[in-house]
């Protein structure tokens, strides 16, 4: 089944549902909000995607979920995660959260973690095997999925 939207989109899609919900059925009462950390958590996981993305644009490999990988990127943050970008977006996400504090942004974590995490994630690791083998399986068994 070819991927029709990429990681990126469907994060984007997630706050803009989170901003919609938090926007149309609110006022909301902030369940904990801490502005600080929050921002903090926001340029974080930013760096962490940006600090992966800037790895694969420099190694000339794709970003794109269904798209052969030219090489196996395993320095930098997927030397203890094999996958940065996407703990970058959970941690971007989290800062979100708590920056605005309410509902619907509390709940754009879980669910995107869970739509990585059970669709994304499973693919492209199957074809990264396919197209790495031994030295993917390798990796895979010294660098936690996650963190």
């Amino acid at each position: 089944m070819p991927i029709v939207v990429q990681p990126p989109v469907v994060t984007m899609l997630v706050v803009l549902s989170a901003w919609l919900i938090h926007a149309v059925l609110g006022p909301w009462q902030p369940i904990v909000s801490v502005s600080v950390l929050g921002g903090v958590l926001v340029a974080l996981g930013f760096s962490c995607m940006m600090w992966a993305r800037i790895l694969f644009t420099s190694r000339n490999t794709t970003l794109f979920v269904g798209r052969p990988s030219s090489q196996l990127v395993c320095d930098g943050p997927f030397r203890w995660s094999r996958n940065p970008m996407y703990v970058g977006v959970l941690v971007f996400l989290m800062g979100l959260a708590l920056w605005v504090g309410t509902w619907p942004f509390y709940m754009a974590v879980p669910s995107t973690f869970l739509f990585l995490n059970f669709f994304h994630i499973p693919r492209e690791e199957r074809l990264l095997r396919e197209s790495f083998g031994e030295q993917y399986l390798t990796y895979s068994k010294d660098v936690r999925q996650w963190l």
